[in-house]
């Protein structure tokens, strides 16, 4: 088993050598910073617009979720075989549209059930996204390596929602203030659909819609670091369909050879 030298670096600075390690860093700092950004203003809206209590908004995650989960083992079959720029940068595109087209639903009068195509295609901009950058991240490291690099990948994406929910934070104030609404003290909700006035609820809804273009803005920069992705190396990429047929025959013909030596 490969050790660490004593008193070398505990992050090899030569991992980011890696063009493939360096934009999947770049790319999950933009969905962590870009997933918490979103997720805090649609919470809110649900909350305090909509009257909806903490267990109903969250149920509006739901569709996006069941998507992540149904599209899992369609994208890893894909992942070993269609190049990670391609994959990836569908999937971005996928949670652009759809937090793009969920900031024209959240309004104080539409029906809760016009958020559900939206979450829908932002769901499979998260199965396209979360498994084959994480795949492509360290695929051409080496084994020694694949923890170090495993270890500043997650730590990654830990920084970006880190850094999206304080963005998100400042921006939601500064709406609220352009909208001549005070700050949010995070004591309106699920006080029912009446609660707000009229004229209160269209400008705060406006004001969490507006927010939630700072995420839906950074998926750029995500489909941007994607699309410098390159081949992987490795051996058997795009060819497991056919090595798998190939090695069928022989291990047929094996088994007789066997038979006669034992």
């Amino acid at each position: 088993m490969a050790r660490r030298p004593a008193g070398g670096p505990l992050v090899p600075l030569g991992l980011f050598r890696d063009r493939n390690f360096s934009l999947a860093n770049v790319a999950i700092s933009v969905m962590g910073f870009s997933i918490t950004a979103s997720l805090i203003p649609i919470m809110i809206w649900a909350q305090v617009v909509r009257g909806l209590s903490p267990t109903r908004a969250a149920l509006l995650l739901v569709p996006m979720a069941l998507m992540t989960l149904l599209l899992a083992r369609l994208v890893g079959r894909l992942t070993d075989r269609v190049h990670p720029r391609i994959i990836t940068a569908f999937g971005f595109v996928c949670l652009f549209v759809g937090l793009l087209w969920l900031t024209s639903v959240m309004t104080p009068d539409t029906s809760i059930w016009w958020t559900v195509p939206p979450m829908v295609v932002f769901g499979v901009g998260n199965a396209f996204v979360w498994a084959p950058n994480s795949a492509t991240a360290t695929r051409n490291l080496p084994v020694q390596q694949a923890g170090a690099g495993s270890g500043v990948y997650n730590a990654t994406r830990q920084v970006g929602a880190v850094l999206g929910s304080a963005a998100i934070a400042v921006v939601i104030d500064s709406r609220l203030a352009a909208e001549g609404l005070p700050s949010f003290s995070g004591q309106a909700g699920g006080q029912g659909g009446g609660s707000l006035p009229p004229q209160v609820a269209q400008a705060f809804s406006d004001a969490m819609a507006t927010s939630i273009l700072l995420p839906t803005a950074a998926f750029i920069l995500g489909f941007v670091a994607v699309l410098f992705f390159q081949k992987p190396r490795h051996q058997g990429w795009g060819t497991a369909p056919a090595a798998a047929a190939t090695e069928t025959p022989k291990t047929a013909e094996a088994a007789p050879a066997a038979e006669q030596t034992r």
